[in-house]
């Protein structure tokens, strides 16, 4: 492993670190408060994240001269299974989604991660099928987020709205640049050195969810309080059912 990949890695493993130290401190500032969660959810995200981070700069979720030509990083797989449906989940509750609805789109998620981690592991023709799969299970899950999650959103109060859609928007940005990345990179084409790949998945990584953490827990307490309110979730889904938008008309 080169200097620059180690530097990178510990880079995302020192930011994940500190993000996971500030959620910790928000948590704890808010315990017993409404909203609060979404700052321990943001805590374990982070935490599980640069306990990941640390096992690949040890080597211990890496696999050195994979298939005899690269060097895969499976600790990513591991780190984003249990980190993006919980990104989801955050968001599904800040929509106001029904509780199926959520774990849906989280099981959809997985799926793509799955299918992704296949995809790296499987041999070329194969590993484009795989990864044209993960590609579709991430439409599906973008599909769920600018329809469903959006249209029940826009029935709660307009600051959580408004929270919902720069979270919503951020996370999609971001998670569409993933593939092109993978595309490009070892398990794909291999325009992208492993320096500049990770690299590229350490910034991807620092902003997905130190960034998008920082962006849901700044919200004022009212506006976390609000949202996370399971009573005022459950009117939010009940109206939305009632009641279709002209999405559904």
């Amino acid at each position: 492993m080169s200097s620059g990949t180690q530097l990178w890695l510990w880079i995302a493993f020192i930011g994940m670190t500190i993000g996971s130290i500030v959620f910790g401190l928000k948590a704890t500032a808010q315990r017993r408060k409404e909203g609060m969660e979404f700052a321990l959810v943001s805590f374990f995200i982070t935490l599980w994240a640069a306990a990941m981070y640390l096992t690949m700069i040890l080597g211990e979720t890496v696999l050195f001269d994979f298939k005899g030509q690269q060097t895969l990083f499976w600790g990513r797989y591991v780190d984003w299974i249990i980190t993006t449906p919980l990104l989801l989940m955050d968001l599904g509750v800040v929509a106001g989604a029904r509780p199926k609805l959520i774990a849906g789109v989280m099981a959809a998620d997985i799926f793509m991660i799955v299918t992704g981690a296949i995809a790296t592991l499987e041999d070329t023709p194969t590993n484009y099928v795989w990864y044209i799969i993960s590609c579709g299970a991430f439409l599906a899950v973008s599909g769920a987020l600018l329809t469903e999650f959006s249209a029940t959103a826009r029935r709660r109060n307009g600051k959580i709205n408004q929270l919902f859609h720069q979270l919503r928007n951020t996370l999609i940005v971001l998670w569409f640049i993933y593939p092109i990345v993978w595309i490009l990179g070892a398990e794909g084409l291999h325009t992208l050195s492993v320096e500049a790949e990770t690299a590229a998945y350490a910034i991807l990584d620092l902003c997905a969810k130190v960034g998008y953490g920082f962006l849901l827990t700044s919200a004022s307490q009212d506006v976390l309080a609000q949202a996370s309110n399971s009573d005022r979730i459950l009117e939010t889904a009940h109206s939305y059912m009632e009641e279709p938008t002209s999405y559904h008309r």
